[in-house]
């Protein structure tokens, strides 16, 4: 009988650790638990947040990223007094808000940088944009969605989108440093509020052209 409960605790200890779990805390987190699970054979149905894992060869995901992309610079426009501020003494509020939904300022790897690429479409959109092309690029049925699609202006976007949303990170991020009660500031701002518009108007015609594909 002793045998038996010592081997129910082993096996329990071995379950826990399997699941990354904390036998003290027995802290629970469900993405860790079906990433470890999955790729131990225990599930073979992913959790739909790991398909932005920086790196995911997901297309759905991918799509459904770029998608809500157009959403999050939409809002940024829509909230724009909120993040292109200029305080009394004549310098740029934090900026800290902007470079977050422009995707410049998240962690780089790890479960913090897969709930980063969750909540901000944005951010490390480049890797969303090089999975549609390689899906198009190896699709080998000659009546898929990817006969119809505009590949060459799909990559003209791409590019566009990529370049735009940078620019108006390292904007937000530089205005930081421009010298207080210069017209500079304001300057910087209008700038990178034209980027935000391009960004939203190239991402529109994305969307047009994915669902035109079918």
């Amino acid at each position: 009988m002793l045998n038996i409960s010592l081997s129910l605790i082993v096996i329990a200890i071995i379950f826990v650790a399997i699941l990354g779990l904390s036998p003290s805390g027995c802290h629970y987190d469900r993405r860790h638990f079906l990433a470890t699970a999955s790729s131990s054979g225990l599930f073979i149905f992913p959790d739909p947040s790991l398909a932005r894992t920086p790196g995911s060869k997901d297309l759905s995901a991918s799509i459904e990223q770029i998608q809500n992309a157009v959403s999050d610079l939409k809002q940024l426009e829509k909230d724009w007094s909120m993040y292109a501020i200029i305080d009394a003494e004549g310098r740029a509020g934090s900026t800290d808000g902007a470079r977050r939904i422009l995707g410049g300022i998240a962690p780089q790897a790890g479960s913090e940088a897969i709930d980063a690429a969750k909540k901000t479409p944005l951010y490390r959109i480049d890797i969303a944009f090089v999975t549609v092309r390689k899906a198009v690029l190896e699709d080998n049925n000659s009546s898929g969605w990817t006969t119809t699609f505009d590949l060459e202006r799909y990559e003209e976007l791409a590019d566009r989108i990529i370049y735009e949303t940078q620019k108006a990170d390292g904007n937000f991020y530089g205005v930081l440093f421009a010298a207080k009660g210069t017209k500079m500031i304001n300057d910087i701002f209008l700038e990178t509020k034209s980027l935000v518009k391009q960004g939203i108007v190239d991402l529109e015609e994305m969307v047009l052209l994915l669902k035109d594909a079918g």
